[in-house]
C-alpha cells in the first residue's frame, strides 16, 4: 500500500537480535520501494485479523466503502466480495495494476467489481461522499508532515456521508523498539508478531523530534541475492495525540481497541484500532 501500508510493527517486544549483524543496511540511491513491486509486496504480507475487523465495519456502516491506501487489494477485495460497493484508492500504479489483476482473477462480476484509482491521499476529490472510509495497516503513519496528515484528514472528512465512519489502524509506539540503538540488524520474519512471511533484516533509528521512526530492509527471497530496500519512513502516533489530531480536522474518536478482536488498549496492545465520526454526527 503506498501513501502507504508498513505492513506492521516489527515484533511483539523487542525481538530477536541478529548475531553478528550489519553495522548498516543502507539500499544504494534508486533502490525500489517496497511498494513499487507489488509480488514482493504480497509474498511479505500476508493476510491478518484485520481483515475480517474491516469487513464486520462494512457491515456495521454500510457502504460505499473507500479504503485509502488500497496497495493490492488484500482488504479491497474481500469487502466487494461481501457485496459492497468499494473504491479503493492508492499512489503506486504498480499495486493497482496488482490489485485489478486479482479482481479479474476472482471473478468479480461488474456488480462486486471494486474501483482502483490512482491518487494522493493527501489531496483527491471523487465527487461522491462514502458510509465508510478506511485506512488500514499503519497506512497513516506514511504522513509524517502535519500538514499533510491534516490534509487527508479533511479530505476524509469531506468524503464522509452523514453518519458515516473513518476507520483505521496505526501502530501503537513501544518504547523499547525506539530506544533500541541503530545501527543493529532485527530479524522481522521471526518472533510472535513477525512483520514478514519471508526472511528480511531490518536496521532502524529514530528521530524523537519529528516522531519518525526510519527503517531499512534488507530482502531475502528463496534461491535469490539480499536486496536492500529504499528506508520505510513512519510517523508514530502517540495516544494521547491522535484524539487531538482528530478533533483539529473535525473528527471525533468514537472508539479505540488495542488489537483487531475489539480488546482494551493497554501498554502493552501492538495497535490502536479507531473507530471516528465528523463532530456532532452522532452514530
Amino acid at each position: 500500500m503506498s501513501m502507504i501500508s508498513n505492513p506492521t510493527r516489527p515484533t511483539s517486544g523487542p525481538g530477536p537480535l541478529v548475531a553478528g549483524g550489519h553495522s548498516a543496511a543502507l539500499a544504494p540511491e534508486g533502490a525500489a520501494s517496497l511498494y513499487d513491486l507489488a509480488e514482493l509486496y504480497d509474498a511479505i504480507v500476508q493476510s491478518g485479523p484485520c481483515e475480517a475487523f474491516y469487513r464486520e465495519e462494512a457491515r456495521r456502516w454500510g457502504g460505499p466503502v473507500l479504503e485509502l491506501a488500497c496497495g493490492t487489494g488484500r482488504l479491497t477485495l474481500p469487502l466487494a466480495q461481501d457485496g459492497h460497493e468499494v473504491v479503493g484508492l492508492d499512489a503506486s500504479g504498480a499495486m493497482l495494476e496488482a490489485a485489478r489483476r486479482k479482481a479479474a482473477q476472482a471473478g468479480l462480476g461488474s456488480g462486486l467489481k471494486p474501483e482502483f484509482v490512482l491518487g494522493d491521499m493527501r489531496d483527491f476529490d471523487l465527487g461522491r461522499r462514502f458510509g465508510l472510509v478506511v485506512i488500514s495497516c499503519n497506512s497513516l503513519a506514511h504522513l509524517t508532515d502535519r500538514d499533510d496528515l491534516r490534509a487527508c484528514l479533511a479530505a476524509v472528512r469531506r468524503h464522509l456521508a452523514p453518519g458515516g465512519a473513518l476507520v483505521f489502524d496505526v501502530v501503537l509506539p513501544d518504547p523499547r523498539i525506539l530506544a533500541q540503538p541503530g545501527g543493529v540488524a532485527r530479524r522481522l520474519d521471526l518472533g510472535p508478531n513477525p512483520a514478514s512471511a519471508i526472511e528480511a533484516e531490518e536496521w532502524a533509528h529514530y528521530d524523537a523530534v519529528r516522531q519518525v521512526r526510519v527503517s531499512h530492509w534488507s530482502i531475502r527471497r528463496p534461491g535469490e541475492e539480499e536486496q536492500a530496500m529504499a528506508p520505510l519512513v513512519l510517523r508514530q502516533f502517540f495516544p494521547q495525540e491522535l484524539p487531538l489530531l482528530l478533533e483539529a480536522e473535525g473528527l471525533g474518536l468514537l472508539e479505540r481497541h488495542g488489537d483487531f478482536a475489539r480488546n482494551p488498549m493497554e501498554a502493552w496492545s501492538l495497535n490502536q484500532v479507531c473507530v471516528a465520526q465528523v463532530l456532532g454526527s452522532g452514530t
